[in-house]
């Protein structure tokens, strides 16, 4: 059973003046798809927290997902801090989460969300809007465990 921690980054939220959906949502959806959530958390807009986070948790999971800070404002910094981090980006997670928001909202060709992989663990970087947390959700989880059997260097057929 994959392990996974689940990242939230919205000042409001971590406040606890904004209800955490997105990150409630995905914890069901991977819970019930069979996986372990591990961690869950919710920080502020920080890219000094979230990278010591990063560090420290990547080696204790398989998959890390975050939501939030995928836009263009200046307190949007997830992205830029897994750049920071990433051996590299699968493009091709990456390409299909982009093609398939375009189908789902015109507004995502402003979202900046990445996949990449650090060390051995995959990081999926997602809004932080619950429509398309649900959606793009919906698209990966029934083939990630594909994925990250050829991370972890699983004999896949």
């Amino acid at each position: 059973m994959y392990k996974i921690a689940i990242i939230t980054l919205s000042d409001r939220a971590q406040a606890g003046i904004y209800e955490d959906k997105s990150g409630a949502y995905l914890s069901d959806a991977f819970e019930t798809a069979g996986y372990d959530v591990a961690l869950k958390k919710i920080i502020s807009d920080d890219e000094a927290v979230l990278e010591k986070l990063l560090v420290e948790t990547c080696p204790l999971v398989d998959l890390i997902i975050t939501t939030g800070g995928t836009g263009l404002s200046s307190r949007d910094i997830t992205v830029q801090v897994v750049e920071e981090l990433m051996d590299y980006e699968v493009r091709g997670m990456s390409t299909a989460l982009h093609q398939y928001s375009l189908e789902k909202s015109k507004g995502a060709m402003f979202s900046r969300a990445l996949c990449a992989v650090i060390g051995k663990t995959l990081v999926i970087t997602m809004p932080g809007s619950l429509k398309a947390v649900k959606e793009l959700s919906e698209l990966f989880i029934p083939h990630l465990k594909h994925g990250l059997d050829h991370l972890n260097d699983v004999a896949v057929h």
